[in-house]
């Protein structure tokens, strides 16, 4: 009887031997990677705004142009779908510029402080999937709060500047649901006029922005 067990034994584990060992080198099935869904997160930069400030009336060699550097943070939000290797989706961006400059040589009142502070874009993105590499371009509409002062004249005139937004990054995936950013992105802005007092002392703001971005999001 023992003999009889033993053998039985030996002839399962002939038999079931190898299927076993072939299960456990089998690759094992994991879910395939996408940069579909929506995901969200939060921005640092760093801003180099480009103001041009001209006084109607005055010939154009009277102008003048400002460059003034600015923190930024923000958060930004949005939904990707995916087609074969090919990424595209929308995204809203809001933030904040911290640098309020003051300019000197401005053509009428001398000196003024200006600042964007708050402002908002939304954007359509495409990209290409490149494993854990999404290289993209996106391109929209953006709004900044401008705040201006004059403080000769202790008069303040703010604006809301509505514009265009371009830009150009990539998404670097560390984990299935957290990536890294870097991102280039450029407004501009029509030109806007401000009134410094009871229907004149105006100055005309024509302003461009350029935006170098590091990001951190988490895909849902």
């Amino acid at each position: 009887m023992k003999s009889l067990l033993l053998a039985s034994v030996f002839s399962l584990a002939v038999v079931c031997g190898p299927v076993m060992a072939a299960d456990q080198l089998a690759p094992v099935e994991t879910p395939e990677w996408t940069w579909q869904g929506p995901y969200a997160g939060v921005i640092g930069a760093g801003t180099l705004e480009h103001y041009k400030i001209h006084a109607p009336g005055f010939p154009a060699s009277t102008d003048s142009t400002h460059n003034a550097g600015s923190a930024t943070l923000g958060g930004f939000a949005g939904y990707n779908f995916q087609s074969g290797k090919i990424v595209y989706g929308v995204e809203g961006e809001l933030g904040y510029r911290f640098k309020k400059s003051t300019f000197t040589g401005v053509t009428g009142p001398g000196t003024l402080d200006v600042s964007t502070g708050l402002y908002g874009a939304l954007k359509g993105r495409v990209g290409m999937d490149m494993g854990r590499y999404m290289p993209f371009v996106t391109a929209g509409v953006t709004a900044a709060q401008m705040k201006t002062f004059y403080p000769g004249g202790n008069a303040e005139a703010d604006a809301t500047l509505v514009g265009g937004i371009v830009g150009a990054g990539v998404d670097v995936a560390l984990t299935h649901n957290v990536f890294l950013r870097g991102e280039y992105d450029f407004s501009f802005f029509g030109k806007k006029e401000l009134s410094y007092c009871p229907g004149a002392c105006l100055l005309d703001h024509t302003v461009q922005i350029h935006d170098f971005k590091v990001a951190v999001g988490m895909k849902f």
